[in-house]
């Protein structure tokens, strides 16, 4: 699901802006797919997005700014919008999940919404770090997986806005979407699994031959 809120500054003025600071054009950058898969078993989130291209979470510009970056923007109830439809637009966010420090300390941190306007280095007026995960980028597809608890929430069922950036102009379309579940077995289940298959398998062909003998007694 695909919503628009109003852009604080057009494409055009970020355009300008781009050439002004003699930065390459290049395509602009935009989540092909993306998702937010919850584990109940772990309870863990693996979060993925595929770009239209190979980001650049490295490169800044004289203001600091990341040449690529994102953020999730997480509404722990699961409701939609994921903004609130009155001011302040931030007021239903719990957690916000942040693409845009990358380039300080090469991981995604995570924060809380409030206080807003805080004074933290590279904070971008955010809460104080909860915490913060390590990343993988092949090619165009970027995972990072994060604890239940981490970003807020409680049972792992929450909506979220994923907005991309380039040197901090959002391209104003922001991905709302909604966590989904997986539960993979642990790994004693799947030992104990394969052991009782091999046993069954084995009660079986002792069946067998134990018939096939009393077939040759007879």
């Amino acid at each position: 699901m695909i919503y628009l809120r109003k852009l604080s500054i057009s494409i055009a003025g970020a355009a300008l802006i781009a050439f002004s600071t003699g930065q390459i054009a290049q395509a602009e950058l935009f989540a092909e797919s993306e998702s937010a898969v919850v584990n109940l078993d772990t309870q863990e989130i693996l979060f993925t997005i595929n770009f239209n291209r190979v980001p650049d979470f490295f490169s800044v510009d004289e203001f600091g700014r990341q040449a690529d970056s994102f953020q999730y923007f997480i509404n722990t109830d699961g409701k939609f919008p994921v903004f609130s439809e009155t001011s302040p637009f931030y007021a239903s966010l719990e957690t916000i999940i942040r693409g845009e420090e990358i380039n300080v300390g090469g991981d995604v941190r995570i924060r809380n919404v409030f206080p807003i306007g805080s004074e933290e280095p590279n904070s971008g007026g955010w809460g104080n770090i909860r915490g913060s995960v390590p990343y993988t980028l092949d090619g165009t597809v970027l995972k990072f997986s994060a604890p239940v608890q981490l970003v807020g929430d409680s049972d792992g069922l929450f909506s979220y806005a994923l907005e991309l950036y380039e040197f901090g102009s959002w391209n104003g379309i922001a991905n709302e979407n909604k966590s989904t579940f997986t539960s993979v077995p642990e790994p004693n289940f799947v030992l104990g699994a394969f052991c009782c298959g091999v046993l069954s398998v084995g009660l079986r062909l002792k069946r067998k031959h134990k018939s096939a003998q009393t077939l040759i007694t007879d």
